[in-house]
């Protein structure tokens, strides 16, 4: 009797949770009416674990077209909760997917901002070596300075 119980609770945990993966997955795939698939789903969900259940229980009295169809349509609905779990990992795969493309391109924004901050301090540091060794040509001081003399000059 413990067993049974036991294996009525996991049984019913493990459809519990592929429900809401499906259910969750589903509205995934179709997100523009997500309030009707999730209607949709529960109710799909729970007259498929009671069909199986009545199908199990008078296996041997349904006729044999009633027992095809209702058991073509628990595989039906098989395969519809396995494509909502499908739509779940999906959408999980691309949200990890695109944070890591994100976090790769600020990767890359940081890199080329450090790589114009390195060429400023060699052109600053190349300036003030220039100006510590007294050389002037090519800058605005020695623009001034040639101008200078030229006035001197004159």
């Amino acid at each position: 009797m413990v067993l049974a119980l036991v294996t009525l609770i996991t049984a019913l945990g493990i459809s519990a949770v592929a429900a809401f993966y499906s259910i969750v997955g589903l509205m995934a795939i179709f997100s523009a009416s997500a309030g009707s698939i999730a209607i949709m789903g529960i109710v799909l969900e729970v007259g498929k674990l009671i069909t199986a259940s009545w199908l199990y229980q008078n296996w041997k009295t349904v006729p044999k077209l009633l027992k095809y169809y209702l058991t073509t349509a628990v595989v039906v609905l098989m395969f519809i909760t396995s494509m909502g779990i499908f739509g779940f990992l999906s959408k999980s795969h691309i949200e990890q997917s695109a944070m890591g493309t994100e976090q790769v391109e600020q990767v890359k924004v940081i890199e080329d901002k450090l790589l114009r901050a390195q060429a400023k301090v060699e052109r600053w540091n190349g300036e003030i070596g220039r100006l510590n060794r007294g050389e002037t040509s090519g800058r605005i001081d020695g623009v001034i300075v040639r101008e200078q003399e030229r006035i001197d000059k004159r």
